[in-house]
């Protein structure tokens, strides 16, 4: 099919007279899909509020990235500084600055907090399924656009990244927004949709670097390709001036830092990305089929659906951009020698789009008694993976007196026991309900599920520890042997010396010129810092006090939390 027949079945006649029924009719009609239209995107929208910005700030930061990042973002506001981002007071180049930037934006307007933090990663979440909803509703349609949004914000990797402050997220957002606006510009030629496409990748470059534009553009590339109109395309993309106005956006950023920070450009792009990538042993080392079963636990329970899928009797443009897009992101990530499971992030939107609108042609299919069936079969499995949670919940809370998951096992449980009963009894006869249940089901299980967080806060973060190191004497020099947590500057507001591997410092204590006061390495380094003033508060773990004691003196411990002692000389600095 040409593009050009293609424009003409997709585009939506824009003279009433060409419509049955006349002018007044097409417009009643088109008022009522935009009242339709609005109603999903209001149930939508309390679907994600209602996994995504529940009990933001009940849980202290999570070791380590969560607290890394706000506390570049709360330097960020004290030093004033709007182009390199520090980390205790050191350049920190290892990311682009949008996350901070947008960070230190809700701290300033919030306050500097968790809940703060985190909106800036709840936010993009909610604008991506928004996003995904209109992206579907012109493409394929409202039913798949529906359920494609609700099945986005049901997938536990999506809904837990919803909550926790990394650049995923963000990039995730910009990332759907140019391959999406690409998708569009070139099925329409709008031209909101040709800047929309080149200033999200500026944004997806500031938000995570130049994968920001490699995704979208190569995507775009190997769809053209498969379409057999890449020279079409790019003469409708116009990619000369577009491609100027993404450098004028994203470039100034990096030059301004290259300029202010000697070194930056070859230890940035040559060694978090090219080396990041090729190198076997740099960062996160991970095997080749990594991505596979992330994705897999990802996106329960709606992939167990993909067995019962047919191919479809067409095989349209849309469906084939977003196979392209969902390959050519797990395909580059799982090439990379270095691997996160957060970084598959940017396929979730697309592939959401594609279970949705397998399912459903499953249930519209003529010929689905059989798949109905096995589909019924496979839901009576929720059942025994529920009873074996409330079991063992039960089991737990006799034997063990409890534990800290055990609530959230119990609730999951009862959902799972619940929903899975009436997802199967309502598949066949009324499948619009079936799929409203299980969807009902998977969000109670999330938001109980994220209770788990709460439990586990205790074990997973420093910010109760941090907390209570604030109220320590205003004076007190504080000291990390070995292990640098994050959130005690932010929480105490204080710059930390520390002694150990530099680790995420490295590039700002090369490029320091006071790295010498505040960094060292050995521990005759420690026993001197230690006895230097009595109002020292030192943060070390038990094996090392233990190794370390003789050569310390008298100490008392003020704060602990796990392995993590906070001591200071007999006679110091006052317990709390």
């Amino acid at each position: 099919m040409s593009q050009d027949s293609l424009l003409r079945k997709n585009k939506s006649p824009s003279r009433p007279e060409l419509t049955e029924g006349g002018g007044g009719e097409y417009h009643a009609r088109a008022s009522s899909q935009r009242a339709c239209r609005f109603g999903d995107l209001l149930a939508i929208a309390a679907l994600s509020a209602a996994i995504f910005f529940f009990h933001l700030g009940s849980y202290g930061f999570w070791e380590t990235d969560e607290s890394r990042y706000a506390e570049v973002a709360r330097e960020m506001l004290v030093l004033h500084d709007w182009i390199v981002p520090h980390l205790d007071y050191f350049a920190y180049v290892y990311k682009p600055p949008l996350l901070f930037w947008l960070t230190a934006i809700s701290f300033r307007a919030f306050g500097a907090n968790e809940w703060a933090a985190r909106l800036v990663s709840a936010v993009p979440a909610f604008g991506c399924v928004a996003l995904t909803y209109l992206f579907a509703a012109r493409t394929l349609g409202r039913r798949r656009a529906l359920l494609g949004s609700a099945i986005l914000t049901t997938f536990p990797l999506y809904a837990i990244m919803a909550q926790v402050l990394t650049m995923d997220m963000l990039l995730t957002l910009m990332v759907s927004l140019a391959l999406f606006t690409c998708y569009l510009h070139w099925l329409d030629g709008a031209r909101w949709t040709w800047w929309s496409f080149y200033v999200a990748m500026a944004l997806a470059m500031l938000a995570k670097g130049p994968v920001g534009a490699l995704l979208p553009l190569l995507t775009a590339a190997i769809f053209f390709l498969w379409q057999g109109q890449l020279a079409a395309a790019c003469r409708r993309l116009r990619p000369w001036p577009g491609l100027a106005l993404t450098g004028v956006l994203a470039l100034p950023w990096f030059i301004a830092v290259a300029i202010r920070e000697p070194g930056f450009l070859q230890f940035y792009f040559i060694g978090e990305h090219l080396q990041r990538f090729f190198a076997p042993n740099y960062a996160h080392p991970r095997p080749l089929y990594y991505f596979v079963p992330v994705v897999l636990a990802g996106t329960l329970p709606w992939c167990l659906f993909v067995p019962f899928f047919r191919r479809p009797s067409e095989v349209n443009a849309v469906r084939r951009f977003l196979v392209t897009a969902v390959a050519t992101t797990i395909g580059l990530f799982s090439l990379s020698r270095g691997k996160l499971i957060p970084y598959v992030l940017p396929a979730f939107p697309p592939l959401a789009l594609l279970i949705a609108d397998g399912i459903l042609s499953v249930l519209e299919s003529a010929e689905v008694r059989a798949d109905r069936t096995a589909v019924r079969k496979l839901a009576w499995i929720g059942v025994p993976v529920g009873a074996a949670g409330i079991a063992a919940a039960i089991v737990s809370c006799s034997l063990y007196a409890g534990g800290p998951l055990m609530p959230s096992v119990l609730a999951i449980g009862l959902a799972l026991c619940v929903g899975a009963p009436l997802f199967a009894a309502y598949i066949g006869s009324l499948p619009d309900l079936a799929l409203g249940i299980l969807t009902l089901t998977v969000t109670v299980s999330l938001i109980a599920g994220s209770y788990s967080r709460v439990a586990l806060s205790a074990t997973r973060s420093y910010s109760a520890f941090a907390r209570k190191l604030s109220v320590l004497q205003p004076n007190a020099t504080m000291i990390c042997y070995h292990r640098f947590l994050e959130t005690v500057p932010f929480f105490t507001g204080r710059r930390i010396l520390y002694i150990g591997d530099p680790g995420e410092h490295l590039f700002g204590i090369q490029h320091s010129r006071d790295a010498s006061r505040y960094v060292y390495s050995a521990d005759a380094d420690l026993v001197r810092l230690w006895n230097r003033s009595r109002s020292t508060v030192l943060l070390i773990d038990q094996h090392d006090l233990d190794r370390l004691a003789p050569s310390l003196g008298a100490f008392k411990v003020v704060a602990e939390q796990r392995d993590t002692r906070a001591v200071v000389i007999e006679g110091g600095a006052k317990a709390q």
